[in-house]
């Protein structure tokens, strides 16, 4: 939440130090802040959006592995394709 306040700060000034050159660069920054807010009040990070470093539990052996995983390491579980 800190990050999302920080975006729209400098997004703010932005606009009112340079309202020629700095409108859309500081527009984007605060919409990309409103995204962070909204993501982090759901109690989602970026990562879990982007998939970077989420999990899914094997439903064979129960052990977690990537989200991106096709097979399972462990048991050799194979996911049906996407």
């Amino acid at each position: 939440m800190l990050i999302a306040l920080l975006l729209f700060l400098v997004g703010i000034v932005l606009i009112v130090s340079n309202p020629i050159l700095g409108l859309i660069p500081g527009v984007l920054l605060i919409v990309v802040a409103i995204v962070v807010a909204v993501l982090a009040m759901l109690g989602k990070g970026l990562g879990a959006v982007a998939g970077i470093g989420s999990t899914k539990i094997c439903p064979d052996c129960r052990s977690k592995i990537p989200s991106a995983a096709a097979v399972c390491r462990f048991c050799n579980y194979r996911y049906p394709p996407r």
